[in-house]
This record gives C-alpha cells, sequence and structure tokens, in this order.
C-alpha cells in the first residue's frame, strides 16, 4: 500500500509549524500562505483543523487537465509537470478540497509530497500529520474526511468550508 499524509485533528495545536517549513522548503521563505499545507484554528472549539491534499485515488484535477499536465508519480504522489501547465484552472475548479491553486506564474501548485519526505510532517511536534501507510483505523478517517468535499468556490473558500465541515463534525 502507498504511503499517504494523514492528519489527526485532535492532535493539531495550531502552532503552523508545517505551514512554515513547506514554504520555506517549496519557496524559499517563510510564507505561510504559499503552503502546500493549510490549517485553520477555531479557538472557541481548542481546534485546529490540517488541510492537506489526500492525492486522490482517482484525482479530479488531473481528470480536469486538457494537456495531461498532472500525473500520479512512482510514489503515488499527484504531481504537476510545471513545463506542461498551461494555467487554465481547470484543475483548481476540479479539485473538490481546494488543494489546487495557481501560483504567481499562472501554473498550477500543490503537494508534490516532497518527493516522499514531506516536510510538514518532519516539523509537526504532536505529528498531528504523519506519512504512513495507513491502518483501517486511519483508513477509515481519511475517507471520512474527503466525504467532505466541497465542489463551489476558490481553493481558500472551498479549504475554509472543508475545515468548518470537519470542526462541526469533532463536536
Amino acid at each position: 500500500m502507498q504511503r499517504v499524509i494523514l492528519s489527526g485533528i485532535e492532535k493539531c495545536t495550531g502552532c503552523g509549524r508545517c505551514e512554515l517549513a513547506c514554504s520555506a522548503v517549496k519557496e524559499g521563505a517563510f510564507w505561510p500562505t504559499r503552503s502546500r499545507i493549510h490549517f485553520l484554528n477555531f479557538p472557541r472549539d481548542g481546534l485546529s483543523v490540517p488541510n492537506i491534499c489526500f492525492h486522490c485515488e482517482k484525482p479530479a484535477c488531473a481528470e480536469a487537465c486538457p494537456v495531461d499536465a498532472i500525473s500520479r508519480n512512482d510514489m503515488g504522489a499527484v504531481v504537476v509537470a510545471r513545463d506542461a501547465c498551461t494555467g487554465c484552472a481547470e484543475c483548481v475548479n476540479a479539485c473538490p478540497y481546494g488543494m489546487v491553486w495557481l501560483d504567481d506564474e499562472a501554473m498550477a501548485c500543490k503537494c508534490d509530497l516532497c518527493g516522499g519526505e514531506p516536510e510538514c510532517v518532519k516539523v509537526c511536534q504532536p505529528n498531528a500529520i504523519v506519512y504512513a501507510e495507513p491502518d483501517e483505523a486511519s483508513q477509515k478517517e481519511r475517507r471520512f474526511q474527503m466525504s467532505k468535499e466541497i465542489s463551489e468556490g476558490e481553493p481558500a473558500d472551498k479549504r475554509l468550508a472543508m475545515a468548518r465541515a470537519l470542526r462541526e463534525s469533532y463536536r
């Protein structure tokens, strides 16, 4: 079975280290809004919700790409070939979780699992995100999280809606 990033909402403290590590590696600067992982804090509930790319079994982003710039690599990561991307944003509209967006150069941008060594996982002190082969319980949790797909809105709006839906389900 392929390794995937799993998130445990009940463990996330909302520290932001995952976003900082990701943006530092991918953008060369601490720029959380350019991170490939996002989380939202709900302080009244004492809950933080990490939003990550699921690298779906049947990725809607790849199916929507008219030039086949999105594919699955040998590790199972759904990745963007920047040299083939035309910036049409079909993948952005297709991702039900808001985890694909266009960068400043109008190229599709998403998590690529850092070549099999996800930086976000390395810095997560409470182990709220892990990179592992899912066991039965984590597969059930992942399926539950994936069931919260949002079909309308911009990527940030979809991430917020998903985080709110997950927060509600954990009350």
